[in-house]
C-alpha cells in the first residue's frame, strides 16, 4: 500500500471517529437541552398572584393539614400527579429536646398501589429511615387511602403541590426547573428582630406578617431567587 493511500486511510478513520465522538455528544446536548424545555416553569409573580386569588383555600389548607397530622409527627408531602407522591414522616422521639427521627423517606410513589422495595444494606445503617412499611406508617398516623385524597383534594382547592407542617408551614406551590417556589405560612405574626432572617431575598422574601415567599434550588440552576425584584 502507498504512504498516501494509507495516510489518507488513517486521516479519513480518525475523521470517522472524532465525528462519531462529536454527534454523540450533540445527542446528549440536545437530550439536555430538550428535559429542560419539557420541565415546569414558575415565577415569583406566579407566586404572589396565586397566593392573592388562592389566599382563603391556601391558610385552610394549613388548618385543614394540621388537623390531619397527629401530635409528635411531621410530615411532608408532595403530589406529582394524581396517584405519585413523595412522603416523608418524621416521628418525635424526645419530648424533652423535640427530637425529630426519620421514620419513612420515599420518592415517586403509589399510595394506593405501594409496593415496598426489598432492603439494602443502606436500610440497615442507623441514617436510614426506620421503615418502607407505608401501611406500618398509615396505622401509626391513623391514615387510611381517604386521607391521602382528602389532602390531595385541598392542595388542589389552593392550587399547591406539596405541604409540611409545623412552625412555619411549609406550602409548595409549583416546581420550576430544577427548583421550587413556596409559602411559609406563619401563625403568628412574625417578631420585628425576625424579619430580616425572613427577608434575604436569596432564599425569603417577606411579604406579611405571617407569610414569606421562599424559593428553594435544585441540584443545577438557580440556588436563590431567579426573579427576586
Amino acid at each position: 500500500m502507498e504512504k498516501k493511500t494509507k495516510k489518507r486511510l488513517i486521516i479519513g478513520l480518525i475523521i470517522a471517529v472524532v465525528l462519531s465522538i462529536l454527534i454523540y455528544l450533540l445527542r446528549g446536548v440536545f437530550a439536555f437541552i430538550f428535559f429542560f424545555m419539557a420541565m415546569e416553569s414558575s415565577s415569583k409573580d406566579d407566586l404572589v398572584e396565586n397566593y392573592e386569588f388562592n389566599k382563603t383555600a391556601i391558610h385552610e389548607l394549613k388548618t385543614t393539614y394540621d388537623s390531619i397530622v397527629p401530635d409528635g409527627f411531621k410530615i411532608y408531602i408532595e403530589f406529582k400527579d394524581q396517584n405519585s407522591i413523595d412522603l416523608w414522616v418524621y416521628e418525635k422521639t424526645d419530648s424533652a429536646d423535640k427530637k425529630l427521627t426519620c421514620l419513612f423517606q420515599q420518592w415517586d410513589i403509589n399510595p394506593y398501589n405501594y409496593i415496598m422495595e426489598p432492603m439494602t444494606k443502606y436500610d440497615s445503617s442507623k441514617y436510614a429511615p426506620k421503615t418502607k412499611d407505608l401501611d406500618l406508617v398509615k396505622e401509626k398516623l391513623n391514615w387510611t387511602e381517604n386521607t391521602f385524597v382528602e389532602i390531595k383534594k385541598i392542595l388542589d382547592n389552593a392550587n399547591c403541590i406539596s405541604i409540611e407542617n409545623g412552625e412555619p408551614t411549609e406550602i409548595g406551590f409549583a416546581r420550576s426547573g430544577m427548583g421550587k417556589y413556596f409559602y411559609h405560612i406563619f401563625q403568628d405574626p412574625i417578631p420585628e428582630n425576625e424579619i430580616k432572617n425572613w427577608n434575604d431575598s436569596c432564599s425569603y422574601i417577606y411579604y406579611d406578617s405571617k407569610i414569606v415567599l421562599g424559593y428553594a434550588g435544585g441540584a443545577i440552576g438557580a440556588q436563590c431567587f431567579p426573579d427576586p425584584d
